[in-house]
């Protein structure tokens, strides 16, 4: 475990979205780290579909650095980590938002894995036609008894009731990684429950309600917030939910409505 905060930026790269690319820029933000975002946009082919060729194109390079380089990726200094996850495990020990311990770093790797079971289920959801009913069922599943989201209920009941935790974080009394995961799946999942006029999925559970609302809150926040970055869509172009900030899908010739672009934050 090392805690390595520096002046220096700190590169996360990813699509021109929020998808993936989110909790670890808000990870960055929220410790004070400067963040160099790298968005790679699709674009409209004049014939029809999408170029992703921003990306491709540049990928070749990179992978001189990391041959298991994909989005997103981390740069910072001369250490280029790729693979999800071994990006938030990264971020998370460098900027102290890791475990303290042996079994809190366990406690981490456990949810950062269930969680991208979370963010899978919407994924296949939001990248195929999409629709009202496919959205009732999606929520239904997840929200079940079961379901992924009453495991996330059961950890904060456990970490209140018998480790005297406060409820804003998943493992102890303070941020780490799999808290800025769980909190853009739950904004995904519920405004999604909100364009398609349906019932909140957290509705039926009091405490990922409050870790909902008293993550977002919390001051080291705000800068994410009130970026460009979180104003991001969901997905991407092809997305038949979430291609742009209000839910819809894209539509072919529209303007962006957001700043596609990356930078220094």
């Amino acid at each position: 475990i090392f805690f390595r905060s520096s002046i220096m930026p700190v590169t996360v790269a990813y699509w021109s979205i929020r998808g993936l690319g989110a909790p670890l820029r808000m990870m960055v933000m929220f410790a004070g780290q400067p963040l160099q975002a790298v968005n790679y946009d699709v674009t409209e082919k004049p014939e029809g579909g999408f170029d992703r060729d921003v990306w491709f194109n540049a990928k070749p390079p990179l992978k001189a650095g990391n041959p298991l380089m994909n989005l997103p990726y981390i740069i910072d200094g001369d250490v280029v980590v790729a693979q999800t996850n071994a990006c938030f495990s990264y971020l998370g020990r460098k900027l102290g938002l890791w475990g303290s311990t042996e079994a809190e770093v366990v406690d981490c790797e456990q949810l950062l894995c269930e969680l991208m079971d979370l963010r899978n289920q919407m994924v296949g959801f939001a990248y195929s036609p999409a629709g009202p009913e496919a959205a009732a069922a999606l929520l239904k599943r997840v929200s079940a008894e079961g379901g992924i989201l009453q495991k996330f209920e059961l950890w904060l009941e456990r970490a209140v009731t018998q480790r005297q935790a406060s409820g804003v974080h998943l493992v102890g009394n303070k941020p780490t990684a799999p808290d800025f995961h769980l909190w853009e799946m739950l904004e995904q999942y519920t405004a999604c429950a909100a364009f398609y006029s349906l019932p909140s999925p957290i509705v039926a559970y009091p405490r990922l309600q409050a870790f909902y609302i008293g993550f977002a809150v919390l001051p080291q926040n705000q800068k994410y917030f009130e970026s460009s970055l979180s104003k991001l869509p969901f997905n991407n172009k092809m997305a038949g939910y979430g291609a742009v900030p209000g839910g819809q899908k894209w539509a072919p010739g529209q303007e962006y409505g957001f700043d596609p672009n990356g930078g220094m934050f």
